[in-house]
């Protein structure tokens, strides 16, 4: 059950959508319900771009992606990336995935992981239809995933390159060859297929613990909308595929690029995010290695340095060059 503090029925929409945001339900071809978030950029100012953001495995967009209030007390929108986001000029959306947050569906299960792919799909590709103020169809549209919404992100933008201008990954789910040598996983790992075929809802992969910031691994732990039992096994078992297709494809990723990943990271392995970054055909990329941090990036010390970073990628891939806006103008007369 629910506590008062933590109810997402009972939180006042302006805490987490701020004073100018939207949330709409849309049922996908499964027939569940995911919600979907939409910040405009901060009237007053000239939009410059879309992003649209993914979370991670157990957590929900809110959770992920605004900012802490502290146990016992919902994320919110200000002060968070969003808000500096939205005060920069980019309109900013996502959804919870299937079974996360005020998303319908089994808690943290997947048929497959492309489910993922294709709900993200279907928010960028209407996010400029709706109607809402600085969601503007000229405007370069981005991505940004967290962890298991990395990996999501960035075959969303291999299958439809056409789509995005770019990707940005913090501790992106890139490579599990380190997990799969972790405690039972070696032993699970040859009867995965097996198991998710007969049993595809258990419950058997625990994950790692953020032992470096306990604060945050109880600030999640405390969070009943997160997800706190063991992976299931089809959704086990389809993390390792996509991350298996990402690896054979990686190379064709063409998007500017910017990845963070910290060294000491045990939950998703930074060795995967460094030969994504190598192997991409792209020539606008980046790996960014920030230093006594773990996974969780946009909560643990230092984050503010990240954020930062993210909005001056951000600026300099939407603000045309002077000479660049001269011939453009001229063009126009």
């Amino acid at each position: 059950m629910t506590s008062s503090g933590y109810d997402l029925s009972s939180q006042p929409d302006s805490e987490y959508l701020g004073p100018h945001g939207k949330i709409r339900y849309h049922k996908n071809e499964r027939g569940i319900d995911i919600c979907q978030y939409y910040w405009p950029a901060t009237p007053g100012t000239q939009p410059k771009g879309i992003l649209v953001l993914v979370h991670g495995h157990g957590g929900y967009l809110q959770f992920d992606w605004l900012k802490s209030q502290g146990l016992g007390r919902l994320c919110c929108y200000e002060g968070s990336l969003v808000a500096r986001l939205n005060a920069a000029g980019f309109a900013v959306c996502g959804n919870d995935h299937r079974g996360a947050g005020r998303s319908g569906g089994l808690r943290c299960y997947c048929d497959c992981f492309q489910d993922y792919v294709g709900d993200v799909m279907q928010v960028a590709r209407s996010c400029t239809t709706l109607g809402l103020p600085s969601f503007e169809p000229q405007l370069p549209l981005f991505l940004a995933g967290m962890s298991k919404g990395g990996c999501v992100a960035l075959i969303a933008a291999i299958k439809e390159p056409a789509v995005f201008s770019g990707v940005i990954c913090l501790a992106p789910m890139v490579s599990l060859e380190k997990v799969a040598k972790k405690g039972l996983n070696p032993y699970l790992r040859p009867l995965g297929a097996l198991l998710s075929r007969l049993v595809p809802r258990a419950r058997l992969l625990q994950a790692s613990r953020n032992t470096l910031y306990p604060d945050l691994q109880e600030a999640y732990d405390k969070d009943p909308n997160c997800y706190h039992e063991p992976t299931r096994v089809r959704n086990a078992q389809e993390y390792l595929r996509a991350t298996e297709w990402l690896t054979r494809h990686q190379g064709q990723l063409g998007a500017p690029l910017l990845v963070f990943h910290s060294e000491g990271d045990t939950m998703t392995d930074p060795e995967g995010s460094r030969r994504l970054v190598e192997q991409a055909k792209s020539t606008d990329k980046q790996f960014v290695a920030p230093p006594n941090m773990w996974h969780v990036l946009l909560k643990e010390p230092g984050h503010e340095q990240l954020e930062l970073q993210i909005l001056e990628w951000l600026d300099k891939r939407c603000t045309a060059p002077p000479q660049q806006q001269q011939q453009q103008q001229g063009q126009g007369q």
